[in-house]
C-alpha cells in the first residue's frame, strides 16, 4: 500500500522553496505532490483589465497560464527531488479561490498533510490582500504546516504547524 502524499504548495517564491526543504526534512519517506494552482483568466481580468474581452483572448490566456503553471510545478518538483523527496508536479486551474483548489487537490489525493510557505503578511495587510495559507489552515480537515516568512531551511524551530 502506497503512503498518502504530502501536498507541497509552490508559487515560485523563496518562501515556498524553503517550505519544500522543510517538508523534505519532516516527510522524507512519503511521496509528494508539488501543486501550483492558478486562477482562471476571466477571474484575473475582472480586476485587472476592464473593457471588452473576447473568448479567444481568455482561451489564449488560460493556455499560457496552464503552460506557465506546469513549468513552475516541474521546477518545484525538481527542488523537492533535490531535497530528497519522491515528488511529482501538479498544475491545477482554480475555479474559485486558490485555497479552495489546494484543499480540493489534497482531498483528491487523500493527502497526509499540506505544506505551504507564508508570505509574512500580518495585520491589516493580510486582511486587505487575503492570505492563502490563513484560509487553508482555517478550512483544512487534514494536518497543515505553514513555514513562516523568512524561515531559513536549516532553522527547524521556527516552522509553525496548524
Amino acid at each position: 500500500m502506497t503512503a498518502s502524499p504530502v501536498i507541497l504548495c509552490y508559487d515560485g517564491s523563496d518562501d515556498a522553496a524553503v517550505a519544500i526543504q522543510r517538508a523534505a526534512a519532516l516527510f522524507g519517506g512519503r511521496p509528494a505532490v508539488v501543486l501550483v494552482a492558478w486562477p482562471r483568466a476571466q477571474a484575473q481580468l475582472t480586476y485587472a483589465w476592464p473593457g471588452m474581452v473576447y473568448a479567444e483572448d481568455l482561451d489564449a490566456l488560460d493556455k499560457a497560464a496552464a503552460d506557465a503553471a506546469a513549468e513552475l510545478a516541474e521546477r518545484g518538483a525538481t527542488l523537492a527531488r533535490e531535497a530528497g523527496l519522491d515528488a511529482e508536479p501538479m498544475a491545477m486551474r482554480a475555479s474559485g479561490p486558490i485555497w479552495q483548489a489546494i484543499l480540493a487537490a489534497a482531498d483528491d489525493r487523500d493527502a497526509a498533510a499540506i505544506v505551504l510557505g507564508s508570505r509574512g503578511l500580518s495585520g491589516i495587510r493580510s486582511l486587505v490582500l487575503g492570505s492563502v495559507s490563513n484560509a487553508v489552515v482555517h478550512h483544512a480537515t487534514r494536518p497543515t504546516l505553514v513555514v513562516r516568512h523568512g524561515c531559513p531551511a536549516e532553522d527547524q524551530d521556527v516552522a509553525q504547524a496548524a
